[in-house]
């Protein structure tokens, strides 16, 4: 509870501070949960602050800004704080705001020892003792504290085609970053993936739209939980807003070039999805659509995120995208008009991250009249409700005690059924499930590296540092070592990341073996660094799966941000499984498919193309179907959207809709028959798709409008039920309203068809 004098960080049970609250002068209501006492609170504080208060807390610093040394894997434990510059931070330029780690994850420990010394001088030192709201990206899992459960990618996740299991993932997340210390997160992410080559696209739930959707709604509410001042929660930030995964090069931090409407029906929806769940952040895009920077688009950030989304919470700038205004996208002179255009167009705060450029010249726009002081508390406002929904100015310091909730046992095992489920088998000539007899060759970079099986964002920025990783954890060599023997495994990597290769080794040992797993690997990477100039597999791993195609059974196993070109040697293969990065427990997942420990249920969430530049997705316009002899395919995957085998087989039948003509405000109700055919158990997704016959716009092929999963003993039949609202047929007309022209839709599971008629 509050005292009566709450309201300026001081701690309830600290007298000190109560007597310093009272020196102040400041009177704030006794607290309660309601969002008006909440409300009463920020006021007071806001009522108390300067200008530079006020402009320091839009301001986000990174750690190294604040720090003196900095780890490294060879000395985990050497980060220092810079206790001159902290405080020249904290108390000269009223800093509100910390992320980031400095070069490689902490310990649990070393967290709580920086937070504390970080919080101590914020509400100790600081003329108003507002606590630091502190920030970082946890993106598959607690993934820069160092005892923490990872799990594998977004991209992974949706694959398993099950929101419960995204939700209780990304509430394993909020609990042990929160454990840590940390009480705000930077994602979910929630760009869609439609174009493969962008670095991030790992990141993505995939290229659907629909799926991406309910997703989002089960990542924010496994983050943010019922209430986010509690000590399993964290403040989650929806991002980047709007279109960043779009890039017309495929290179991030480059423009999007793409009508609005196409914007809105595409990229828009799992926004309004989160805002809709309360998601409490929003990080911008850092790129440009359609030649405008995002963070200087008064359009999107004010207009559409604020007025017509509703969004109430705080909007952050991106890793030092407001001084890219001036030194990269070139639509400010100078940092100082940078940050004018920036805040005048809805930035709440600003991850600067290196220096005080923003808080600098924000000072003088106010002073100089050039943005109103009103709009400076609009943000501050927002900023201070964050901090008090966290329950920050009752608790900044973490309890020592959270520390126990990192890393279980159960959470442990949650990752590992996160990996089974992710895993997709593309292909299977009948090798798979492997017999535990004789000897089996590994081969390719992704066989004997953690790097490979969790890709970035894990421990390290990049994820490249296999020195950061856990002592304890698997590769996949090490995971058949454990399974299947260490005298029936055989290994050489054959091929290199840095594009090396040792053919001739791999072949000797291959001679000995009766079957062949090659693992192929692009090096992790995210953002510019993860830039690569197309989808092609590296040709010195291509070549390697050719010498290795002998006529001896083999299993192709593809790691990597994205689906990476595989068509010149995918049949030479007996079996093909895409695992993305399924994080920490892939490589016991992967053995665990390969040797039939349990069935594959995984689905793709992308296309998977088959050359270079047929970078289609399924939802593709019906002139894309055709190429140009009229005859060709225009669109001919090497794989669906939604393809994946199993070791048993189902049957779809008896699809219905329980009524063939509906209005604009009716529900769609659909029924399906699922039968196990096969010899044994297994989960089958249920995808539902739609057509729109004729439309004023050209209209997809379909569209996914609804999934779920029925698991099946062999013989089983299943009826899936699914409602879905016409209105959810409609598309955005070029107005960038919705329209829902009456006609014709189909209704398609499987190889079905059912025709509706809406008035």
């Amino acid at each position: 509870m509050y005292a009566v004098v709450r309201g300026m960080g001081l701690s309830p049970h600290s007298l000190s501070r109560l007597t310093l609250s009272l020196q102040i002068g400041l009177c704030v209501p006794a607290f309660s949960s309601t969002e008006e006492d909440n409300e009463k609170v920020v006021s007071a504080i806001l009522g108390r602050m300067t200008l530079e208060e006020k402009v320091g807390q839009m301001t986000q610093l990174t750690l190294g800004a604040v720090s003196s040394t900095e780890a490294s894997s060879e000395n985990p434990e050497a980060h220092k704080l810079d206790n001159k510059k902290l405080r020249h931070a904290l108390v000269n330029k009223h800093v509100g705001s910390i992320l980031n780690v400095h070069n490689i994850a902490f310990s649990a420990k070393q967290w709580h020892q920086l937070l504390t010394q970080i919080q101590n001088l914020a509400t100790g030192e600081t003329r108003l003792q507002i606590p630091i709201l502190y920030g970082i990206d946890s993106v598959h899992g607690a993934n820069y504290v160092r005892e923490a459960t990872l799990f594998p990618h977004n991209l992974g996740l949706a694959a398993t085609r099950n929101p419960l299991l995204v939700e209780h993932c990304h509430a394993v997340t909020a609990l042990e970053t929160r454990a840590a210390g940390i009480p705000w997160n930077f994602g979910p992410s929630l760009d869609v993936g439609r174009h493969p080559l962008w670095s991030r696209y790992v990141e993505t739930f995939g290229e659907d739209v629909y799926i991406t959707r309910i997703m989002a709604e089960a990542a924010v509410q496994g983050l943010q939980g019922t209430s986010l001042d509690s000590a399993t929660a964290v403040a989650a930030t929806a991002k980047h807003f709007l279109a960043y995964s779009y890039p017309s090069s495929g290179q991030d931090r480059t423009q999007t070039l793409l009508p609005e409407h196409y914007l809105r029906e595409h990229f828009l929806p799992p926004f309004v999805s989160a805002v809709r769940q309360g998601v409490r952040a929003i990080m911008v895009n850092s790129g440009e659509v359609n030649g405008i920077p995002l963070h200087a688009s008064h359009e999107m950030l004010s207009v559409l995120l604020r007025e017509e989304m509703k969004f109430e919470g705080v909007i952050v700038s991106d890793w030092e995208d407001v001084k890219k205004l001036h030194n990269l996208h070139r639509v400010a002179p100078d940092l100082k008009e940078a940050v004018r255009i920036s805040v005048n167009a809805g930035i709440d705060m600003c991850m600067a991250p290196h220096d005080f450029h923003f808080p600098n010249n924000l000072i003088k726009l106010v002073k100089e009249g050039a943005i109103p002081e009103g709009r400076i508390d609009e943000s501050v406002r927002r900023i201070l409700r964050l901090k008090v929904s966290l329950g920050l100015f009752d608790d900044p310091i973490p309890a020592a005690t959270s520390i126990e909730n990192i890393g279980s046992q159960k959470s442990q095992e949650l990752s590992l059924q996160a990996a089974r489920e992710s895993l997709v088998l593309l292909k299977n000539e009948g090798v798979l499930p492997l017999k535990r007899t004789g000897k089996i060759l590994l081969a390719g970079p992704g066989c004997h590296s953690l790097a490979a099986l969790h890709g970035s964002w894990s421990y390290t920025w990049q994820g490249t540092d296999e020195a950061a990783y856990p002592k304890g954890l698997q590769t996949i060599l090490q995971s058949f070592n454990t399974g299947y023997g260490r005298d029936n495994v055989l290994w050489a990597r054959g091929a290199q990341w840095d594009g090396s290769t040792d053919f001739d080794y791999a072949m000797n040992k291959s001679r000995n073996a009766d079957v062949v797993v090659c693992v192929l690997a692009e090096k992790p990477g995210t953002e510019t660094p993860g830039n690569i100039p197309n989808l092609s597999m590296p040709d010195n791993q291509l070549r390697l799966v050719r010498r290795l195609a002998t006529g001896k059974p083999l299993v192709l196993v593809i790691l990597g941000n994205r689906p990476r070109l595989i068509t010149e040697i995918a049949g030479h293969c007996h079996a093909i499984v895409y695992a993305g990065h399924p994080g920490p427990h892939g490589g016991k997942a992967l053995y665990e498919l390969l040797t039939g420990q349990f069935n594959p249920s995984g689905r793709l969430p992308f296309t998977y193309p088959r050359d270079p530049n047929s970078l289609l997705t399924y939802d593709h316009k019906h002139s894309d179907t055709v190429g140009p002899d009229k005859e060709t395919p225009g669109f001919n995957p090497l794989y669906e959207f939604g393809h994946g085998l199993s070791y048993t087989s189902f049957a779809f039948s008896d699809l219905k809709v329980e009524s063939s003509t509906l209005g604009k405000d009716d529900e769609i109700h659909v029924s399906v028959k699922i039968t196990n055919t096969g010899q044994r158990q297994g989960k089958e997704t249920v995808h539902v798709f739609t057509r729109d016959l004729f439309a004023s716009i050209a209209p997809p092929v379909k569209r996914l409008r609804a999934f779920s999963q029925v698991e099946l003993e062999p013989g089983g039949t299943e009826t899936a039920t699914f409602k879905i609202p016409v209105k959810e047929l409609a598309y955005q007309g070029l107005d960038n309203s919705p329209v829902l022209e009456p006609g014709e839709f189909d209704v398609m599971v499987g190889s079905l068809t059912a025709r509706i008629l809406v008035r």
